[in-house]
């Protein structure tokens, strides 16, 4: 699963659709453009992330997540319990998960080795709200993993609220995740559970 996750992290570079030009520009070839420019950036700084992984977590934190619509992955990761959550723990929640995303992320990212890349173009009809981008990693001597990244129009920018890799969704992935941890022990143990091993991680 690392394997498969590792190359989801690299192509998540890439999809940072959010941009005003979306309404012209398709998202797969915003997608294709970017993830040039942000996999040569890891590849020139890969030995210096590997002994400092914190400043690979900033550039995760910097040029990924703000393209993430974290309110509503928040929302579809705690399902119900979000609505029964209070503001703070709401707040709470969504600084922890973002901190152990970025963890993730940047962990898995340290073992990306240039691997094939393909895109499928995307369809955008006019006035389309959601969009699908998929693609494909070609590993050295494996078969190739299929990704797709779920796109949504908001607030007037194109931003991801799920990945899936090979059918595995990271919103129902998470989400069944969670939602047996808080039926085991609540939503407050949850969230201090992220934020001890964010803390761990900073």
């Amino acid at each position: 699963m690392k394997s498969i996750w590792t190359a989801a992290a690299a192509m998540l570079l890439s999809v940072t659709v959010a941009h005003a030009a979306s309404a012209v520009t398709p998202p797969d070839e915003l997608a294709r453009n970017t993830a040039n420019a942000l996999l040569e950036e890891l590849k020139a700084n890969k030995d210096s992330f590997k002994q400092n992984p914190e400043q690979l977590y900033a550039v995760v934190d910097r040029i990924v997540l703000p393209h993430f619509d974290f309110d509503y992955v928040s929302k579809l990761v705690l399902a119900r319990y979000w609505r029964k959550a209070t503001p703070e723990q709401r707040t709470r929640f969504q600084q922890a998960f973002r901190s152990q995303l970025v963890s993730f992320y940047g962990d898995a990212l340290l073992d990306y080795s240039d691997e094939t890349v393909r895109w499928e173009n995307a369809a955008v009809p006019e006035g389309a709200t959601d969009v699908t981008v998929k693609s494909e990693i070609v590993p050295k001597g494996g078969d190739p993993i299929q990704i797709s990244y779920a796109t949504h129009l908001t607030d007037g920018q194109w931003k991801v609220y799920d990945v899936t890799v090979d059918g595995i969704s990271l919103v129902t992935n998470y989400r069944g995740q969670f939602a047996a941890e808080i039926r085991r022990n609540g939503l407050d143990a949850l969230i201090q559970r992220l934020e001890s091993e964010s803390k761990a991680a900073s």
